[in-house]
């Protein structure tokens, strides 16, 4: 593994929309730093967090009304990322900072850091099960120091719940059930179902079962930045619609090179009023999400101090190799359509326009 360029066209998971207030916040995304807010309107906005004075971050200034006054030398942003005056001077310089495309959906602020002219909000994925009123669900954010591509992998090749989380949601059935793998676009997909195992721990304690199961693992990589995985637990026989459907969403939002926003919903369709149960899962997730975590701020360091190790494979890697290389094709077509033909670098896109 040596370079780790991000894909910068696509639309991540910014932030949970009940993280976006009236408090002005920075969250790096794809190595630029964002200012998030809300405008008075109530919608959400992302611009650039980096005055065009001084570059200091905006989010350290005050907002008012939908005007953010940079708390260095007064220079007055409005939403639209536009300089609209200056604290105490006639006339406003004509200056302004990027405005990123946003789409607020699901409950989570969606942002596209790329050509602003190729952000269609249509490419987002379907996760309206968030805010279906037969479903539940808990959600937050873990920061990783690893690269994405290392956190892509680890999603799509969930063999490692054998070893890595035998206390909680793994066990020998997910390492020797083999997958069947599809890639279509930008999309790379897998399944599968194990049929008549023994149930780890944490579907014991949330399901209650005791017997044998059933348990389905249908993953869903939306390349750039989205992984979403649906599950299903059943006593062995059950046929579909019955059992328990558990659905997970991924945002794996990278903030530089080697740091990642680990955003997640885990969600479920029974006991959907319980909250006991939802503290007793997201208790559950943040504790498997530390062990992902300590796991790949290891292989972090690995990575980085021997980038050009060829690294042995096996049958299970298979979605992983194919997210990783769709990553990189990615990247690389990015690349090349910002270098014309001269070989001199198109120069940067002018601010943006919401989506």
């Amino acid at each position: 593994m040596a370079a780790n360029p991000i894909v910068m066209n696509g639309w991540y998971i910014g932030a949970w929309s009940d993280e976006v207030t009236r408090t002005l916040t920075q969250r790096w995304i794809c190595g630029r730093p964002v200012c998030f807010y809300r405008l008075s309107d109530g919608s959400a906005n992302a611009i650039e967090d980096r005055c065009p004075h001084r570059r200091y971050p905006l989010s350290l200034g005050r907002l008012d009304g939908d005007v953010i006054e940079c708390n260095y030398h007064g220079y007055r942003i409005d939403g639209s990322g536009s300089c609209v005056g200056v604290a105490e001077q006639p006339d406003a310089p004509k200056a302004s900072v990027h405005r990123f495309p946003v789409v607020e959906r699901y409950g989570i602020v969606w942002i596209w850091p790329g050509d602003p002219e190729k952000a269609n909000p249509d490419d987002i994925p379907d996760v309206s099960w968030l805010t279906d009123e037969n479903w539940t669900h808990v959600h937050g954010v873990v920061p990783l120091k690893a690269r994405q591509v290392l956190l892509v992998e680890n999603l799509l090749d969930l063999t490692h719940e054998t070893f890595l989380h035998p206390s909680s949601i793994g066990n020998a059935a997910v390492a020797s059930t083999p997958i069947d793998v599809t890639s279509e676009g930008n999309k790379v997909s897998f399944i599968r179902h194990m049929i008549g195992i023994e149930a780890p721990p944490f579907y014991r304690s949330s399901m209650g079962v005791t017997t044998d199961i059933d348990r389905w693992q249908d993953g869903d990589f939306y390349a750039p930045g989205i992984f979403i995985l649906n599950i299903r637990i059943a006593p062995t026989g059950t046929e579909e619609p019955e059992g328990f459907h558990m659905k997970v969403i991924y945002g794996m939002t990278p903030a530089t090179e080697t740091e990642t926003h680990d955003f997640f919903a885990l969600g479920r369709d029974y006991k959907i009023d319980d909250a006991e149960l939802s503290d007793f899962q997201l208790r559950q997730q943040l504790a498997v999400m530390k062990e992902d975590v300590d796991a790949l701020e290891i292989q972090e360091v690995m990575v980085a101090t021997d980038p050009g190790m060829v690294e042995s494979s096996i049958r299970s890697d298979v979605a992983g190799i194919r997210g990783r290389r769709l990553l990189e094709r990615m990247a690389k077509a990015e690349a090349a359509a910002a270098q014309p033909a001269n070989g001199r670098p198109r120069p940067a896109a002018a601010p943006a326009v919401r989506a």
